[in-house]
């Protein structure tokens, strides 16, 4: 199947979407931007020295956007809300287990599971309040997790660079699948 013919069949008007079907869409734009965000700190100069290191720095940026996506969609009830986000967790796990075999990446790097990291970070960014966008105390979250698996190299700029350059990237590029997919 072509390219263009799944393109054309997804974006046919009025045709109804699985919550599972959505949930996948969206975590492979999560996904895409993830990459983005790590390939825009690399090319800053920020130093990341492994596959390990690059795949911890990918997760914890869809970590934020899942947290980011749980505030950002409206329509869902609290059931409904978690199913998505359930499929949503599933998928981007699946996603990042086939990266880390394709990486050769030993199981006894990875620190914790990816599901046991987003639970935890989403109890940890769900305690800070959300008001139109996450409150820049999550950003230094965000920030000072990314901090963790960086090179040395200008390591205690990284911080200030995820908060007043990439969160705003990020909340830019990951609106547009939601209010396209979720939020019609």
């Amino acid at each position: 199947m072509s390219i263009q013919r799944i393109h054309s069949g997804w974006n046919q008007k009025g045709k109804k979407r699985q919550i599972s079907q959505v949930a996948s869409a969206l975590a492979v734009s999560i996904w895409k931007i993830s990459k983005k965000t790590l390939l825009n700190l690399e090319n800053e100069g920020f130093d990341t020295d492994t596959w390990t290191d690059r795949l911890e720095i990918l997760r914890e940026i869809s970590c934020f956007q899942v947290y980011v996506t749980m505030n950002e969609i409206t329509g869902f009830d609290d059931e409904k809300r978690i199913d998505f986000i359930t499929d949503i967790a599933k998928k981007l796990n699946e996603t990042i287990n086939i990266n880390q075999v394709d990486l050769k990446i030993p199981e006894g790097n990875i620190k914790k599971k990816f599901i046991n990291l987003l639970n935890d970070r989403l109890e940890d960014y769900s305690a800070l309040e959300y008001i139109d966008e996450p409150s820049y105390k999550a950003s230094i979250m965000l920030g000072n997790h990314l901090m963790q698996h960086m090179g040395e190299l200008d390591n205690n700029w990284i911080r200030m660079y995820v908060i007043d350059q990439e969160v705003p990237k990020i909340l830019l590029s990951l609106r547009k699948p939601i209010k396209s997919l979720v939020n019609r």
